[in-house]
């Protein structure tokens, strides 16, 4: 099985003026960027389905309003719509073109969304050297009003059909084998702790691996696996392509400590899989996105 790098991790547009911005965003318009002089996309890299590329926050409100949900006083929670981006790796570029990053937007954008019955803009950016592309998806489906679901099941859905796209065209360095963020692995005996709510010691690596992960001081797995040892007194062994973790406080019946295999707790655990989550957060462009009280960031590979 394929999958592709595919980012839910955006807060959703709340407000119309976080929902008009976003779409200036997405289209490189927004006065910021224009200021800049830096160039997001071309005119023939970004589109819509199901409405006017060159209005789509408007469009989002009108269907909304047809349906019933009204937008001109929103309670704190309504959801106008969700960010979602695909990104491609570098090491593709040689076979990725623009043109053919916007022809498999486009075809993920119909297939994800607009047959799903929501609207969708997307663009193609041209600005950085690892390409993406984003989708602003509205949340009120077109026929039912029913609000646009995005959970770890869709999520699961949407990278395997970008991993199959890739794979189509021959982008062998934008999939992986396997889903990022697939099920640690657990004993039947830590099954059970689970279910009593009880937490094993390796479940408190796994915490704290992803702690140290998620640090934006560590950049690299080195920097990983020192500040496990500096932070929680976990040990870490390397020996090529594997790690081990010793407990500091877990110890067998005879008193000594315990070391367990990454791989035992799970693919993410895995000295392969710190750096392709490294990689994820750390080595990619962050984008900023401001409205007045607000500040996102995004992140590609």
């Amino acid at each position: 099985m394929a999958y592709g790098n595919v980012n839910v991790k955006f807060s959703p547009c709340k407000e119309v003026g976080q929902l008009k911005s976003a779409a200036a965003y997405i289209l490189g318009k927004r006065p910021d960027q224009i200021r800049s002089g830096i160039k997001k996309t071309e005119p023939h890299l970004y589109n819509a389905l199901g409405c006017d590329r060159d209005n789509f926050a408007n469009n989002v409100l009108v269907t909304r309003k047809l349906n019933g949900k009204s937008s001109s006083h929103l309670k704190p929670d309504t959801i106008l719509a969700h960010k979602i981006a695909i990104s491609f790796h570098p090491a593709d570029n040689e076979r990725l073109t623009y043109e053919l990053a916007y022809r498999i937007a486009r075809q993920f954008a119909n297939e994800q969304f607009y047959k799903k019955g929501y609207q969708v803009l997307f663009a193609v950016h041209t600005d950085t050297e690892h390409i993406h592309a984003h989708f602003l998806v509205s949340n009120c489906n077109m026929q039912t009003g029913k609000s646009f679901r995005r959970g770890r099941k869709e999520l699961v859905e949407m990278s395997e059909y970008f991993g199959k796209q890739c794979e189509a065209n021959g982008l062998v360095n934008s999939i992986r084998e396997n889903f990022y963020g697939s099920a640690e692995r657990r004993t039947r005996g830590e099954s059970q702790m689970k279910k009593l709510g009880k937490r094993s010691f390796k479940d408190e690596l796994r915490e704290v691996i992803r702690i140290e992960i998620c640090e934006p001081k560590n950049c690299s797995f080195e920097d990983v696996i020192r500040a496990l040892k500096e932070d929680y007194g976990v040990e870490c062994r390397v020996a090529g392509n594997t790690i081990s973790y010793r407990h500091p406080e877990y110890k067998d019946k005879n008193g000594k400590p315990v070391s367990v295999r990454g791989s035992r707790l799970g693919d993410m655990f895995t000295k392969q899989g710190i750096e392709t989550e490294l990689e994820r957060i750390n080595s990619a462009e962050y984008e900023e996105q401001y409205d007045e009280e607000d500040e996102e960031y995004e992140f590609e590979w």
